[in-house]
């Protein structure tokens, strides 16, 4: 802006000394030149050298901590961070590494260190690039948030497009495989609605993330993922928001811990036109058995479960569930929804 500004003065100063030299008046006309190019240089080498070196070491301090939007927001506004929060429609990511206790047991801390910090790396790079932020890391543990510090009309979409690319990330990280002794498996758990957003901690110390009662779900859908042998289970508020974006299967309705309301779990099969017509076959087959389970006909039900039950987990235990019900009916009062007991 300072290069234009000076650019556009250096031309109207020519254009008044040509107009003076008609009238017989002769103005300087190099020196000033002269003197607003070196004027300029000097102002932009002392504001690159000293006045925004603070900032520049704050950018390469922080960003080994906070996510980049963050950061500029917090230069941009001038004044130091605060504690406070707004209300925020947001999408919040967690995930896991399925089994990770038992696998770090046989890697030595070293080896176990290295292979965390690759699958870090690489699961952040595609979070960020979706437009997320991590929020933190707990063990082997991912959260992070799309919609927050800046807006995003597309954040359930692009959360689901993060989830499903680290999905497909993870089977290529052959370092990360190797050390671990085998190809890894992660669970992925999506919930989109309002939450608090800000600076929240104590006085000294706090933490720019995400707080509410849907951060609470969404990682007890990641957890469900462990009973239904899936990858990524996404709530229906986030179903809703991604619009046609993606091809969606309803897997059932639970119950969390800690909440009375059922809710509607669906997990992605692909990007809307990208699904394999033996998928969507599938997963036609289950929405029909759905149908007949919630129906109470588990005879129906498990004809529809057991076309795809030998390779679909999901599919497998439902087939289990209903011929269990089909053996051993329930009473009146029974209801679908199931209620996981792991979180």
């Amino acid at each position: 802006m300072a290069a234009l500004v000076s650019a556009g003065l250096a031309i109207a100063w020519v254009a008044a000394a040509t107009v003076a030299f008609r009238h017989a008046l002769t103005l300087p006309l190099v020196e000033p030149l002269i003197a607003g190019i070196a004027a300029l240089g000097a102002t932009i080498g002392y504001r690159f050298v000293i006045a925004d070196s603070g900032k520049r070491l704050l950018r390469q301090s922080f960003a080994l901590y906070l996510a980049p939007a963050v950061i500029e927001r917090m230069l941009s506004s001038n004044k130091p961070p605060a504690l406070g929060g707004e209300m925020r429609n947001v999408t919040v990511y967690f995930s896991d590494i399925a089994e990770f206790s038992s696998l770090a047991e046989n890697i030595p801390p070293a080896e176990l260190v290295a292979a965390m910090n690759e699958y870090f790396s690489e699961m952040t790079d595609i979070i960020e690039r979706h437009g997320g932020f991590v929020d933190k890391y707990i063990g082997d543990a991912i959260v992070a948030v799309f919609g927050a510090p800046l807006a995003d009309q597309e954040h359930a979409a692009n959360a689901v497009r993060a989830a499903l690319e680290c999905c497909t990330r993870l089977g290529m990280l052959a370092g990360v495989s190797r050390r671990f002794g085998g190809a890894l498996r992660q669970r992925i758990g999506l919930n989109s609605g309002e939450a608090l957003v800000g600076n929240i901690g104590s006085r000294r110390r706090f933490n720019y993330t995400v707080m509410g009662d849907m951060v609470n779900l969404a990682s007890r859908l990641e957890g469900s993922n462990k009973l239904y042998g899936t990858t990524v289970i996404a709530s229906q508020t986030t179903v809703a928001l991604t619009g046609a974006a993606f091809v969606w299967r309803e897997l059932d309705t639970i119950r969390v811990k800690g909440r009375m309301q059922a809710v509607p779990i669906f997990e992605p099969l692909g990007a809307a036109g990208h699904v394999a017509p033996k998928l969507r076959n599938s997963a036609r087959a289950y929405g029909e058995g759905l149908k007949h389970y919630r129906a109470r006909d588990f005879a129906g039900a498990a004809q529809q479960f057991a076309l795809a039950a030998g390779d679909d987990p999901p599919s497998a235990l439902f087939l289990e569930r209903v011929q269990e019900l089909a053996r051993k009916p329930p009473g009146p009062d029974w209801e679908p929804v199931n209620a996981p007991e792991a979180k």
